[in-house]
């Protein structure tokens, strides 16, 4: 009996002591986001992700808005295949300062808690036979 216990508050210790982003939520891309009125409503965690298609033919852009519960500085990844000639910039409400670029794929900002944020991705692809194209982006949560 005393092992069985001494077994199970070692296994709720673990439990208990598991990170946050051990649980983090994937958001998919629904359609239509393409304006800040329809945009994909997340939540910005550590380790929480969105998964998107963009194509030339209709879905240049996509938009999701959040509105955190904490003060919390954040750093905003972008992923994609640099293959078939693509670019994505990620884009924290349309200001540029908050931006991706080809040289940089994340950026890091302070965010209020209650205020609403707008998150923009807009993709391009030079290669004409490529038409979709895939993008994630990840959340960290960063020391202040």
């Amino acid at each position: 009996m005393k092992k069985f216990a001494t077994t199970g508050l070692l296994a709720l210790t673990l439990v208990l002591s598991t990170s946050a982003s051990a649980f983090a939520a994937v958001y998919p891309d629904n359609e239509p986001n393409n304006t800040k009125d329809t945009a994909n409503v997340f939540h910005v965690a550590d380790g929480n992700q969105i998964n998107g298609k963009l194509n030339r033919n209709g879905d240049p852009q996509d938009y999701f808005k959040f509105t955190p519960a904490v003060n919390q500085k954040v750093r905003f990844q972008i992923a994609y295949s640099k293959a078939n000639k693509q670019e994505f910039t990620l884009v924290l409400n349309r200001n540029y300062k908050y931006a991706t670029t080809r040289e940089k794929d994340y950026f890091d900002v302070d965010l209020v808690a209650g205020k609403e944020y707008n998150l923009l991705v807009e993709g391009v692809s030079y290669d004409l036979d490529n038409n979709n194209f895939n993008y994630s982006v990840y959340t960290y949560v960063l020391p202040n």
